[in-house]
């Protein structure tokens, strides 16, 4: 998949309301993010054609096996990030937003450091 920041941050949110909910239409991903629905329209056509997600005659979204490896390793990385700034002092809210942010840049490799150090020293 062409990573995109717009095609990760749906695919979290994908992932996110699936945990909440059991199930997710389009129209809940666009109340979550924020966006609108011709938006989320688009952003599934993508994900379908990249076969990370498939939609089901009602509407309802479910992964792939790789769009679902996809979509837990970037939560995985923001949950990591927000986590490991929280321990150095952030406070909850800005650790959650700037691992938004910060979660699109690190490359797997700093991922998996990231995440060894912290297990390491007791945080994980």
């Amino acid at each position: 998949m062409g990573k995109s920041n717009s095609s990760e941050d749906y695919m979290k949110s994908i992932l996110i309301l699936q945990q909440k909910n059991g199930s997710v239409r389009s129209v809940d991903v666009a109340e979550e993010m924020g966006v609108s629905r011709p938006s989320v329209s688009n952003a599934m056509k993508k994900l379908r054609e990249e076969k990370m997600i498939k939609v089901g005659e009602e509407g309802h979204i479910s992964f792939t096996a790789e769009g679902k490896k996809f979509a837990e390793m970037i939560y995985g990385k923001h949950l990591l990030l927000s986590k490991l700034l929280t321990i150095i002092g952030v406070n909850k809210d800005t650790a959650d937003r700037e691992a938004c942010l910060m979660e699109h840049a690190i490359s797997d490799e700093t991922y998996r450091c990231l995440d060894r150090f912290i297990k390491a020293y007791g945080r994980g």
